[in-house]
């Protein structure tokens, strides 16, 4: 647990893995698929590919395997209520993904609870800004928001969201899923395995 001081005035969330159940999609095979080396991100590999005939295909097989696993997805262990629970106490939400809109527009589909709307703000890859581990992304949404980039948090399951929230100087929250044999490879401000202990960092502040 971080002993710097702080105030809340908006969360931002990693989606897939984060706010949804981990494993919808399979990198190891989507990387098999469009040939991308697997210590390499998808993103990356994409934008270095040679042509514009070979971008958009390996995109195009991207966004289908985007497309099946947001079918399939499903919200993660107190996600739905940990969104009502924030909106309640007046701070504000945004989601910062490397995903596609559409997938998660469609993937909240299958929530019962919680719909886009329910967000302030949602950052994707089809946002004009650099994707995470990028800090622009997060600089973006504490201008959407109107609020300092101090006072936001970011949550996520992943090292390119800590590595993002920590280029941009803010607060961290590394989401485990309870896998707690594999360390985050950066230490983050806060390490939580279930969403719903989210509630005790926001109430220390």
């Amino acid at each position: 647990m971080s002993e710097r001081s702080f105030c809340i005035d908006a969360v931002l969330f990693d989606f897939d893995g984060t706010l949804t159940k981990p494993g919808a999609l399979d990198f190891s095979l989507l990387k098999q698929t469009i040939g991308c080396p697997p210590d390499t991100p998808v993103l990356e590999f994409i934008e270095n590919r040679p042509t514009a005939g070979q971008r958009a295909e390996a995109l195009a097989l991207t966004e289908r395997f985007e497309s099946i696993a947001a079918e399939n997805s499903e919200p993660n262990e107190g996600a739905e209520e940990l969104i009502q629970y924030l909106r309640s106490q007046g701070i504000a939400l945004g989601i910062i993904s490397r995903n596609s809109l559409g997938s998660i527009k469609r993937t909240l589909q299958n929530f019962a609870a919680v719909s886009i709307s329910d967000f302030d703000l949602v950052i994707t890859r089809d946002t004009p800004v650099k994707p995470k581990p990028h800090p622009d992304g997060v600089f973006m949404a504490a201008r959407r928001l109107k609020v300092d980039v101090s006072r936001l948090l970011l949550v996520g399951d992943f090292v390119f969201d800590i590595q993002a929230g920590q280029a941009a100087g803010i607060m961290t929250v590394f989401l485990d899923n309870g896998l707690t044999s594999g360390p985050c490879k950066i230490a983050s401000d806060f390490r939580i395995s279930c969403l719903s202990e989210l509630k005790k960092i926001v109430r220390l502040f």
